[in-house]
């Protein structure tokens, strides 16, 4: 069986990930990967690939405990419960501090912009991580290892 040969879209997304395209035609290219799904993730998938073909190295003995290290249940079940419990506590910290802002005797414009940032912050977090697990499967060096 004979490799096929490179439709246009991806001879273009190589182009553009090697920085070969003109200056209108990165242009235009741009604008197709607002809008089209498909050409994004091809974009994707080649930057990874020149990530990958950038940092190819020898593994080093720390890449090797690294990796045994994720492997390792104890360790995997301490991360996870780490991470469990400082959210739980956040957002127990956060309520209490609400709790407590309401019932004290502050007045009403200090309660409203502790509130706000409070807000603010809870806010924060939630749409940073929402555009981080959105945006995970583009990342180019998801895939590279120490």
């Amino acid at each position: 069986m004979s490799p096929r040969e490179p439709t246009r879209d991806e001879l273009l997304a190589m182009a553009y990930v090697d920085g070969e395209l003109a200056p209108e035609e990165r242009a235009d290219f741009e604008r197709r990967l607002a809008v089209e799904e498909p050409l994004r993730r091809e974009v994707a998938l080649l930057e990874r690939l020149a990530v990958i073909a950038r940092a190819s190295r020898p593994r080093e003995p720390m890449d090797f405990e690294w990796e045994r290290l994720r492997r390792d249940p104890l360790q995997r079940a301490g991360g996870l419960l780490a991470w469990v419990l400082l959210g739980l506590g956040s957002l127990g910290l956060l309520a209490w501090a609400v709790v407590r802002l309401l019932g004290s005797d502050l007045e009403r414009v200090p309660k409203i912009l502790i509130l706000a940032a409070l807000s603010g912050l809870a806010l924060l977090f939630a749409v940073t991580l929402r555009a981080r697990l959105r945006t995970r499967r583009y990342d180019p060096y998801g895939e590279i290892e120490r």
